[in-house]
């Protein structure tokens, strides 16, 4: 619908997971397309014949010229080195992943990027806690955050990690989710389970909580009573699709 109301054209190609290369290729040649996308996972971490998984491999077999997704591997390189034009001329940015990006704008518009700084050093100071570490959301924006000069902790089921400009190490000593939350400036929940809740009396004073996940992972009501000037961001779906439009 808002592609159709903002003048682009918008096309659903369901195929089955085994056709899905071949369609891939398809799209590709297909002059009409300029963007492709795919709904991520489709094969989990099903091997590939060719090295790492499958999904791994269809995200690389996307034409860098109509990747709008920012996820094939000239993309990802160039997100993880902190390489943020195209060109040596810096006259094309290089593509973003649209939900990450999406959460960068939220934080740009409330603050949390401090525009007394340069470019590239306005999150400088900050400490972010995002729990999810996929491929498609947590772990760019963990590094997205990390090259704008915050300090990440990138926490899944197994494991927790800390971003930091251009590296990335486990964290150090026996630091909980809890006591590293209760630290953060930044909090961004990205749990695709309806069973996840974080605990709301974990957020500090005057935080900034978003919650990219489809199922809501913290107490809203709970959280806006109990934590004094904190700022809460239910949802980013629609500016996720403003920054796949763009």
């Amino acid at each position: 619908r808002t592609f159709k109301r903002d003048g682009l054209n918008f096309e659903v190609r369901s195929v089955d997971p085994d056709d899905l290369e071949k369609a891939l290729e398809d799209a590709n040649r297909d002059t009409s397309v300029h963007g492709i996308m795919i709904y991520y996972p489709v094969f989990g971490e099903r091997p590939c014949f060719h090295g790492g998984s499958y999904d791994d491999s269809l995200r690389d077999s996307v034409s860098l010229c109509k990747d709008v997704e920012g996820l094939c591997h000239f993309y990802r390189r160039t997100l993880y080195r902190n390489q943020r034009f195209v060109d040596s001329e810096q006259a094309r940015k290089c593509v973003l992943p649209c939900t990450p990006l999406a959460v960068v704008k939220i934080l740009e518009h409330l603050g949390a990027y401090d525009e007394q700084h340069a470019v590239g050093d306005r999150m400088t100071g900050k400490y972010v806690t995002v729990v999810n570490r996929s491929e498609v959301v947590g772990r760019p924006l963990a590094a997205m955050l990390a090259n704008d000069g915050a300090t990440v902790y990138s926490v899944d089921i197994k494991s927790t990690f800390v971003f930091r400009r251009g590296k990335v190490e486990p964290t150090e000593g026996d630091d909980s989710t809890e006591s590293l939350v209760r630290k953060s400036d930044v909090v961004i929940l990205g749990v695709p389970s309806e069973k996840y809740k974080m605990d709301p009396a974990w957020i500090k004073e005057g935080a900034i909580v978003v919650n990219v996940a489809s199922h809501k992972n913290i107490d809203e009501q709970e959280l806006l009573m109990t934590r004094p000037g904190v700022r809460y961001v239910g949802a980013v779906g629609k500016v996720t699709v403003a920054m796949l439009e763009r």
